[in-house]
């Protein structure tokens, strides 16, 4: 598997990945995050350096993006997902080695924290816990523990409101 930064080349087959990743049989629409994943490369939070790509034999096998969020509006934060797998490379560690890349970029950057909002039991292993323990609070507080958080940094998370980029409208 190898990682790396997306390239503008890559975006009409990071959003056919999108669609795969997140088709439901029920529904016959496109997924709504892989409109989102076209406003957050043209909004205003948008950071190159967090959207990875992940190729296996030479494929898109997933692809994984964090772009700007606040605390309090002016704490910056950064905002996780979407995060794809293609289904054929699901359970084989994509998912895994995309959210560790974004983590030691942010880390090596001096980032302060990763939101997200996802299943526990899965981003647990991470190291996300929930996030309103923690003192920050979303924009939906119904999210529960699906609203998780990943402290980069030895200091205390700071606490306080956070806000998404604004594509995602929370």
């Amino acid at each position: 598997m190898r990682l790396r930064s997306e390239k503008p080349a890559d975006r009409q087959e990071i959003r056919k990945l999108t669609v795969r990743a997140f088709a439901d049989s029920d529904a016959a629409r496109e997924p709504g995050e892989a409109a989102l994943l076209s406003e957050l490369y043209s909004c205003e939070g948008y950071l190159p350096e967090y959207s990875v790509v992940a190729e296996v034999n030479g494929h898109l096998a997933g692809h994984a993006i964090a772009t700007r969020g606040w605390l309090d509006g002016d704490i910056p934060l950064l905002g996780l997902g979407p995060v794809s797998v293609d289904p054929g490379d699901q359970k084989h560690g994509v998912g895994t080695a995309l959210l560790n890349e974004i983590r030691d970029r942010a880390a090596q950057r001096g980032e302060r924290a990763i939101i997200l909002l996802g299943e526990p039991e899965y981003y647990r292993r991470l190291g996300y816990a929930p996030a309103m323990p923690h003192g920050i609070i979303p924009s939906d507080p119904s999210w529960g523990d699906y609203f998780m958080v990943l402290n980069l940094s030895p200091m205390p998370l700071p606490k306080g409101n956070f806000r998404y980029a604004e594509p995602f409208g929370v």
